[in-house]
């Protein structure tokens, strides 16, 4: 007989070994699943109590001013050299001034997050609310350098056009709107 025509008999295999295989893969994954979710929510208590813990540090240098100690000028530069966002840092100092009048306490903060404490103070008028426009800035393309040359050295200017026209001329908008539109195609 070749090696041709010889064949290969498959043991066959039974659908209650399939099924106790497939129980066990789910068990395994349900078992990572459930270690991986444990390591999360260590990570994430132990991440919100350093912030508190950067917090109070931030707060003692920035009131007692031992920046100048390291030669920096200001809080600003210090900040800079340790490569910490300076909102975030005055969110931190805003927070533990909260904290230390009295409004909240670290496990509200431990409980909630940063971002939430922060909109609690704000709604309670401890602190300024931010003066950051909630609305996104707007970024388009122009065709023309003089249009877009215009527009760059006169941007608030072009903002106040730009809602002036919506608010009061928005028959002008649809007009030029359907010029556009069958430029287009």
């Amino acid at each position: 007989m070749s090696i041709k025509n010889k064949m290969i008999i498959t043991k066959r295999v039974e659908i209650k070994e399939n099924i106790s295989k497939m129980e066990s893969l789910e068990e395994i994954h349900k078992e990572e699943y459930l270690r991986l979710k444990d390591k999360l929510k260590t990570l994430t208590t132990d991440d919100i109590y350093n912030k508190i813990e950067t917090a109070k540090i931030l707060n003692t240098i920035n009131q007692k001013k031992l920046y100048i100690l390291d030669g920096y000028k200001n809080f600003y530069s210090f900040l800079a050299g340790f490569k910490i966002a300076k909102s975030q840092a005055y969110k931190y100092i805003k927070i533990v001034s909260g904290v230390e009048k009295g409004i909240i306490d670290y496990n509200f903060i431990a409980s909630n997050g940063i971002e939430k404490t922060i909109k609690q103070l704000e709604s309670s008028n401890i602190i300024k609310k931010s003066n950051q426009n909630p609305i996104k800035p707007l970024r388009f393309q122009l065709k023309r350098q003089d249009s877009y040359d215009f527009y760059k050295s006169n941007a608030k200017f072009t903002g106040f056009l730009l809602d002036k026209l919506f608010s009061d001329e928005k028959e002008m908008i649809k007009k030029i709107m359907k010029e556009y539109k069958a430029l287009k195609g």
